[in-house]
């Protein structure tokens, strides 16, 4: 039992610095670097596939803390609603956690599939309750946002998981590889 909960505090201080490091990193990206490659005028969400990675590589619970603070993170760079981002980082780290014991994780397609189906939820839900409001009036037209904005930013997501998943996991087996050692 000692010895389960000596490595279980080792592996927290290898990981916790290096995922601060990620989220650091995606978060200077996503709001410097990402804006000078957009497609079709969207640009990738790096939260979104990191989170999914982390959560699909290494379960509900790494996946919902690394959501939440990447999401935390998004909020104070955004300086909208503080938590907003959080919970729905929290949220998508659960969900695709979860699911993550029942499937293949060597599978690209099963990452590309999820990074596609998580972007959908996540970027619906982050316009449905921006937009509250102006949908019940019925001053939004609900289509024009998911064809120019959701859908592109799918397919981009969904390109950019290959290579965000392939850096996960190099990061998971390295800590692995220290937690052997």
């Amino acid at each position: 039992m000692k010895h389960q909960m000596r490595s279980m505090i080792g592996k927290m201080k290898i990981k916790i610095p290096a995922y601060t490091v990620c989220i650091i990193g995606i978060i200077l990206l996503q709001s410097t670097v990402l804006d000078y490659i957009r497609i079709y005028n969207v640009k990738p969400n790096l939260i979104i596939v990191f989170t999914v990675s982390v959560a699909f590589l290494n379960g509900s619970i790494e996946g919902a803390i690394v959501g939440f603070f990447a999401g935390l993170a998004q909020d104070i760079v955004t300086g909208k609603l503080i938590g907003f981002y959080a919970l729905l980082g929290l949220y998508l780290g659960l969900a695709v956690g979860s699911i993550n014991k029942r499937l293949y994780r060597d599978n690209m397609l099963v990452v590309i599939f999820f990074t596609f189906i998580s972007t959908i939820v996540y970027e619906s839900a982050v316009y449905f309750l921006w937009s509250f409001r102006s949908i019940i009036s019925g001053q939004i037209n609900l289509l024009y946002p998911l064809k120019e904005v959701i859908l592109p930013e799918v397919v981009y997501n969904s390109a950019i998981s290959v290579f965000v998943y392939i850096l996960v996991m190099k990061l998971s087996r390295a800590f692995e590889e220290t937690d052997r050692k």
